[in-house]
């Protein structure tokens, strides 16, 4: 097969089956002894968490290249090629820029191949086919191994103590913050999730955390001292935000071991990644702990580096995609937009998919932000709700809190885009997409026509 048919056949292994998205562990580890157990290979770093956990892991690989190392990083979704998920990072020659390269096409059909071929292995002996997410981590594995970074980043997909990634060994692990999302299989209380992401910490593997929640807090404290392991809470490290503008936050960071003064993060003003950059510092200390702290210029560079697709990222001076897709990257994203753009008029274009909780962050984002105008559109996947539906909850929001917005509907995301951008290109407001990363990704592929 050649890289779309195969692409469309990965694409078409069902996420979920039995509520689950994975074939189990033992399943899993059989394809990856037939394969040589690639996951072993290659010094790895392990992170979870509900939000956030992308975007520390790509601070990581910063830092890490920053330090001349070569990294390795698998994150998940992607937005518009399903190679996204899979990358190696390495800096450039002047020392000035990462050079971040996803798997080519090539490379991806050879690893599809083994992959393949060891689960044909597996299923004839009585085994299972592979999960999406399995099959696609199995590939990542497989395929740094044949490239040989000096570490690798993971990513988890859904939880962590059921996640395909959890069959790895790691140097370190992390976890992000935590709410609830994914209730169905993760817990309906942040005690419940929090017990999910924690499963990833492993026996005297240090933890670093930052979770945002004292309950979640107290699960992985309590987990970390049952394995013998050292942690290492973020939210007893002292930092101040000196300054938030639309475009940079200036920040320093102390704590017993190290200090960092007026640190510059280019990120739009996205507050919450001001822990996530932080997180990622005190892991990459924590991981070289033994010969000293790394130099405040090593990291001013990586976060020079920084960039997180789909994260507050502007992609034209009136248009900003983020994908916050739960109630809590809502309430992050409503704060970064009062904290740094409170002198400009706000328009939303919002979708999300069915199986969220989708009233309480309708409810807060009507609540917290002076929203000129709404659009609604509709993801193009089985997981799609109506934009119609989707907008007579707005308006009854709206005329419930007292306010006047208009919204409007269109259930082709082009066609929803197109009328919203046309409404603020030739003025100062800006457009905010938000509420799916679906919504996201089709954006960033029709944006080149539509943004002229």
């Amino acid at each position: 097969m050649n890289y779309d048919e195969i692409v469309d056949e990965i694409i078409n292994i069902p996420r979920f089956s039995s509520g689950v998205n994975k074939s189990g562990k033992d399943n899993l580890l059989k394809v990856m002894e037939q394969l040589g157990n690639p996951h072993k290979a290659t010094k790895s770093i392990h992170i979870a968490g509900t939000n956030g956990k992308g975007s520390t892991a790509r601070f990581v690989m910063d830092i890490l290249a920053a330090k001349g190392y070569s990294v390795g990083i698998f994150t998940s979704p992607h937005l518009v090629r399903i190679n996204e998920r899979i990358g190696i990072a390495t800096l450039q020659d002047d020392r000035k820029k990462n050079l971040v390269k996803d798997i080519s096409d090539e490379d991806f059909v050879c690893c599809y191949n083994l992959i393949k071929e060891a689960v044909d292995i597996v299923q004839s002996n009585g085994g299972l086919h592979l999960s999406f997410f399995e099959f696609i981590f199995a590939m990542a594995t497989v395929y740094f191994f044949k490239k040989g970074p000096d570490y690798v980043i993971y990513e988890t997909g859904l939880g962590g103590r059921l996640d395909a990634t959890n069959i790895l060994e790691p140097e370190i692990t992390a976890i992000t913050s935590i709410g609830l999302d994914h209730t169905d299989y993760l817990g309906d209380t942040i005690e419940k999730v929090a017990a999910e992401k924690a499963g990833i910490i492993k026996h005297k593997i240090p933890v670093v955390y930052c979770t945002g929640d004292e309950a979640a807090d107290k699960v992985i404290l309590d987990r970390a001292t049952e394995l013998g392991c050292k942690e290492i809470n973020v939210a007893k490290t002292d930092y101040i935000i000196y300054e938030i503008t639309n475009k940079t936050i200036d920040f320093s960071m102390v704590n017993r071991y190290y200090r960092y003064h007026h640190l510059k993060l280019f990120v739009g003003g996205a507050t919450y990644q001001v822990n996530n950059a932080i997180t990622a510092i005190v892991l990459c200390n924590t991981l070289f702990s033994e010969v000293g702290c790394i130099d405040q210029d090593i990291i001013q560079l990586a976060l020079d580096n920084f960039y997180w697709p789909g994260r507050m990222e502007a992609i034209h001076p009136n248009v900003i995609l983020d994908g916050a897709h739960n109630l809590d990257a809502i309430n992050r994203f409503t704060e970064c937009v009062v904290d740094g753009y409170g002198d400009k008029e706000v328009n939303l274009l919002f979708a999300v998919a069915g199986d969220k909780d989708y009233g309480p962050m309708i409810d807060m984002l009507c609540q917290e932000l002076s929203l000129k105008s709404i659009w609604v559109t509709s993801i193009n996947s089985k997981r799609g709700i109506s934009s119609e539906y989707i907008a007579d909850i707005f308006r009854k929001t709206i005329k419930k809190q007292g306010k006047k917005t208009e919204v409007f509907y269109d259930d082709s995301i082009e066609n929803a885009f197109s009328q919203a951008f046309e409404l603020v290109k030739e003025t100062d407001d800006i457009l905010f997409c938000v509420g799916s990363l679906y919504l996201i990704g089709s954006i960033k592929e029709i944006a080149q026509e539509v943004l002229v």
